[in-house]
């Protein structure tokens, strides 16, 4: 089932949100999965350190950027899984590839059991960003930087979850070094 909330920002630019029903659980650093989704882990004490490509390319190529601002869906339940899409805004030409992502998220309360992670191309590649409202990451550089972003987030745990948690303003900003 899915809920799917379409909210109409200034210039008539629409952004959308949903709540999905299917299982999210982030796992320990150490596991590399959450559920059915790929994600890098963000802890200091795994055994190695995660080594991310550099994006390909001359470092002096030419670079662009975009930023999306979708507005957070609300959590009302526990167990239930929410995702916010941000939408490429810009034409990005074709075989540039990202050289850095930022993120910002917002809830009005983080209530004990959240989880939150942010997902490039419709899942092939997702980061844990659960103790980072924001922050910007290399995970996911040399990636089509023509592909959107999900961020998916959940509340593990049993019982009733209290007031809702009011989804707020979430920005994704993804630079990117143009082709050839």
């Amino acid at each position: 089932m899915m809920l799917l909330t379409i909210a109409c920002m200034n210039g008539g630019m629409a952004f959308a949100q949903a709540r999905v029903d299917r299982t999210l659980s982030i796992q320990p650093a150490a596991t590399p999965s959450i559920g059915d989704l790929p994600v890098a882990a963000t802890s200091t004490t795994s055994a190695a350190p995660a080594v991310y490509p550099p994006a390909p390319g001359n470092r002096n190529r030419p670079s662009g950027s975009y930023a999306s601002d979708a507005m957070g869906a609300t959590i009302l339940a526990k167990n239930a899984d929410y995702e916010t899409t941000f939408r490429i805004n810009v034409p990005v030409p074709a075989g540039s590839t990202i050289s850095n992502v930022s993120w910002r998220y917002g809830l009005s309360g983080k209530p004990a059991g959240f989880e939150a992670v942010l997902c490039w191309n419709n899942q092939q590649r997702c980061w844990n960003v659960t103790n980072s409202a924001s922050g910007n990451t290399p995970a996911f550089n040399g990636k089509d930087a023509a592909q959107p972003f999900t961020l998916h987030y959940r509340v593990r745990g049993s019982g009733p979850l209290g007031p809702p948690a009011q989804g707020e303003m979430n920005q994704l900003i993804v630079t990117y070094e143009l082709p050839g």
